[in-house]
């Protein structure tokens, strides 16, 4: 009895702040545009086992430091640990890849997003960027 009020309750006390909140308006379409993309990339992915890329994901990723240095070289490429992050998940979803070598990319990817920081303090000092500019 308790959940048949509840819920209802709820849903609609959201409903109304989403409906009389401008900003709340924007947060749930994007929340919703960014779900739909990732239900596309998922089944995107999907069409792809068993293929090519199933291969070189287990080739990658089977031993742990080999997925932590695909994690760290990918994310050094993109510069985004998150879009890394994003695309393991929807990898881990379409069954290409096994959890285990998916919490490894995740940590390399971690780690690899902090190359560019490296990068400039190491070279940061000896360049002169004005030069550049």
């Amino acid at each position: 009895m308790f959940k048949k009020i509840l819920f209802p309750t709820i849903f609609l006390i959201l409903a109304y702040f989403i409906l009389a909140n401008e900003n709340a308006k924007i947060i749930v379409a994007g929340i919703a545009i960014f779900l739909v993309g990732m239900y596309f990339m998922e089944e995107g992915f999907k069409l792809f086992s068993g293929s090519t890329l199933e291969k070189v994901l287990e080739n990658f990723t089977n031993t742990l430091p080999k997925a932590i240095t695909t994690g760290a070289i990918a994310t050094s490429i993109v510069q985004s640990s998150s879009l890394t992050s994003v695309i393991m998940i929807s990898f881990l979803s379409a069954g290409l890849i096994g959890l285990g070598e998916a919490i490894g990319v995740i940590f390399g990817a971690n780690l690899g997003s902090t190359t560019t920081t490296w990068l400039v303090s190491y070279f940061g000092l000896k360049i002169d960027i004005a030069y550049y500019a």
